[in-house]
Order: C-alpha cells, then structure tokens, then sequence
C-alpha cells in the first residue's frame, strides 16, 4: 500500500507556531496569519518527512493508518 494518499493537517492546539515545519518544508506547509501553520501540500510534507515534522507532534495524519480516530 502506498503512502501517496495521506492527507496530512496541522493540530492547531499542538503548534507553537515555532515555524520549524515552514523552515524544513517550505513547499509542503506555511505559517497562516495567526501565527501556527498550515499543510499546502500533503505531498510535499509527505516528501519531507511526515509526521516527523513537527519537532512538537502537530502534524497529524487526516485520513490513513496514523491518523487517531475518535468516535463520539
């Protein structure tokens, strides 16, 4: 199974807005007007590392096998 179809997110209540993410994958994720960032491209943060990331676990996987998912 290939990993090409994660959908990638960034855990707003996780970032510090640090920007070590934007820094490292420029092309995959950047900071939004309110300081925390932001995946634009789940290929490219896929590229860059993944989850691995984010020093601090913000950067989460939306749909696939690592994605945590909670039913209420």
């Amino acid at each position: 199974m290939e990993n090409t179809n994660k959908t990638y997110k960034v855990n707003k209540e996780k970032c510090l807005g640090c920007g070590s993410c934007s820094l490292s994958c420029p092309e995959g994720t950047e900071m939004d007007a309110d300081g925390k960032a932001k995946v634009i491209s789940s290929a490219k943060v896929e590229e860059c590392g993944g989850i691995d990331l984010c020093p601090y676990g913000a950067i989460e996987v939306e749909n696939g096998v690592e994605a945590e998912e909670t039913e209420d």
